[in-house]
């Protein structure tokens, strides 16, 4: 064995030791989590099987976990998803190209930024809530005022991400491909698209959990239907387990969401790095 290959052939004997010590004592960040998981879980259910929680005013997890499955497996939840779904699809269908297009607008163009900023930031400052009856009033109580109502909670976040993206997008660069005759389309695809691509994919993830608060909002305050509407039946009931079970359901709906959105993250960040070479 040469001098060369001892350091390589110490680093692979360290790394063999090291995944041998097993998962948890490498990442305690897990076994930390797992931990508290447990410990909020288990002292939330006990305080349900001691009866410290009453079942008409709350509910545990293993109750609530049952009443999910439950309604999961006769259709009642999925009927109310699909419901839901299209309001929640709608909405982010309208605010995500919509708050793309604005947003760029307002950083590539000065004139049009000082003609929106304005309104722009006003309604970013907005309770969003605030603009459920005035919508209502105006679009109706069903379809259309529901999913404006997705539309403008999930707008915002799109719209002032992707202008600070382009905003600041390195001036140097842009001179640059200037010296250099590129066109704009050229300009976009090697520089400021893959700028821009970190700071839409945060406006995303935020739009998409805003847009999931939309949702509900828009049924419970206009006409009650989806997840809402179940939600609400059986809080009403004081069935407290199946009123959760909704919710649980709104939860796994915004992991996927966001799982989603950094799966394309780690898409887009390859081909920032490609197109950089």
């Amino acid at each position: 064995m040469t001098t060369e290959t001892k350091p390589l052939a110490a680093a692979k004997a360290k790394e063999a030791e090291a995944e041998s010590t097993g998962l948890w004592i490498q990442e305690p960040r897990i076994y930390i989590r797992a931990l508290s998981l447990l410990a909020v879980v288990g002292g939330w259910e006990a305080l349900g099987w001691t009866g410290v929680i009453r079942p008409s005013v709350f509910s545990y997890p293993s109750a609530i976990v049952s009443a999910f499955f439950a309604l999961l497996f006769s259709g009642e939840m999925l009927t109310a998803a699909y419901e839901s779904s299209q309001i929640l699809g709608a909405g982010l269908a309208m605010a995500i190209p919509t708050g793309i297009v604005i947003g760029v607008l307002m950083g590539r163009s000065k004139n049009f930024e000082y003609a929106v900023d304005t309104f722009v930031y006003a309604l970013y400052a907005t309770p969003v809530v605030a603009l459920a009856f005035p919508i209502a009033m105006v679009l109706g109580v069903d379809f259309a005022g529901k999913t404006t109502i997705v539309v403008f909670f999930a707008i915002m976040p799109v719209i002032v991400n992707v202008y600070h993206g382009v905003r600041n997008v390195d001036p140097m660069l842009l001179e640059v491909t200037r010296s250099f005759c590129s066109s704009e389309w050229q300009r976009w695809r090697d520089l400021i698209f893959p700028s821009v691509v970190p700071y839409l994919v945060a406006g995303l993830g935020l739009a998409s959990g805003r847009a999931l608060v939309g949702m509900v909002v828009a049924e419970f305050l206009m006409s009650i239907s989806g997840l809402g509407a179940l939600s609400q039946d059986y809080v009403g009931n004081l069935e407290m387990d199946k009123g959760l079970a909704p919710v649980v359901f709104l939860m796994i709906v915004g992991i996927v969401l966001t799982k989603l959105v950094n799966f394309f993250e780690g898409r887009f960040a390859s081909w920032r790095t490609g197109s950089r070479h």
